[in-house]
């Protein structure tokens, strides 16, 4: 790959020199080397741009999406009662997205929050003498949950 092809790839694809380094893990004056031709266009950075240009950034999910999903998260952990990975993984990739999306501290801990009390009902049962501690937890997160402003 020439520098004015790697230029004109990364125009086409719509991306500043910053946003084309940010996706790709350098720098945006690297960048600007090898689009004038001062720097060797290593192969993994043109598979990687050819990728981008092909499939596109991933997408950030917006603040609100993330906070609706997380209120369904705790609203089936207080209707079931029951153990699920899956809740467990999915408050995880909340907490990784809230963070991608710039969300507040205040969540970032209410997440971790979750994540303990999600954790606490996979491993007990009702008939264990914390589950209704547990389940007075799970109700205090929802209602931070529901009152946290983004």
């Amino acid at each position: 790959m020439t520098s004015d092809e790697l230029k004109a790839l990364r125009v086409k694809t719509g991306l500043s020199q910053a946003e084309l380094a940010a996706a790709i893990g350098m720098s945006r004056e690297s960048i600007s080397r090898m689009e004038r031709g001062k720097d060797v266009i290593e192969r993994r950075t043109e598979l990687a741009l050819r990728y981008i240009a092909t499939v596109g950034l991933p997408t950030k999910r917006s603040l609100s999406l993330v906070h609706r999903q997380v209120a369904d998260v705790l609203d089936e952990a207080s209707t079931r009662a029951s153990p699920s990975a899956q809740r467990s993984e999915a408050l995880k990739q909340a907490l990784e997205d809230w963070m991608a999306a710039g969300g507040s501290d205040a969540g970032r801990q209410l997440l971790y929050r979750a994540q303990g009390v999600v954790g606490q009902i996979n491993v007990t049962t009702p008939r264990d003498a914390i589950w209704d501690r547990i389940m007075s937890d799970l109700s205090e997160v929802k209602r931070d949950w529901a009152v946290l402003d983004q």
